[in-house]
């Protein structure tokens, strides 16, 4: 019981990381498509092309419905998954302390984007545990 108190801890925690920048992102697009990772994404990957405005509606919806189906424990694992996938890309060009790329502000936010994919991965490798809606449908299902 204390383990799955615990999750649900980590989940409370966890999300509104999540839901709070996608929601940022929905309100405000121009955040994403002028922030430098963006760029720095656009020009590895098609060759300094603009972000179409889809793709930053797209990042922000994903971001806040991943946060809260991990928050309620909605196909936690699945999500979870998908935000450690979606992580990695981010991490690697969003804080790029190695190139001297603002190394004062991007080496600590690395390290908290490793530690949020760490957070991430276990819940994707455990569940999200008794108090969750995957729980209840799990037990639905039993029934």
């Amino acid at each position: 019981m204390v383990h799955d108190l615990y999750l649900l801890l980590a989940r409370l925690l966890m999300a509104p990381i999540m839901m709070v920048y996608g929601a940022q992102k929905l309100l405000d697009i121009s955040h994403f498509l002028n922030n430098p990772a963006t760029k720095r994404m656009m020009e590895a990957l098609a060759s300094g092309a603009s972000a179409p405005v889809w793709f930053a509606y797209a990042n922000g919806a994903f971001q806040l419905l991943a946060g809260l189906f991990v928050l309620l424990g909605v196909k936690a694992r699945i999500s979870a998954g998908l935000v450690v996938i979606w992580l990695l890309p981010v991490t690697y060009f969003g804080h790029p302390f190695w190139a001297g790329i603002r190394p004062d502000f991007n080496e600590a936010q690395f390290y908290k984007n490793l530690a949020i994919i760490a957070a991430y991965l276990l819940i994707a490798t455990v569940g999200a545990g008794r108090y969750s809606i995957d729980n209840v449908l799990a037990q639905r299902g039993r029934s």
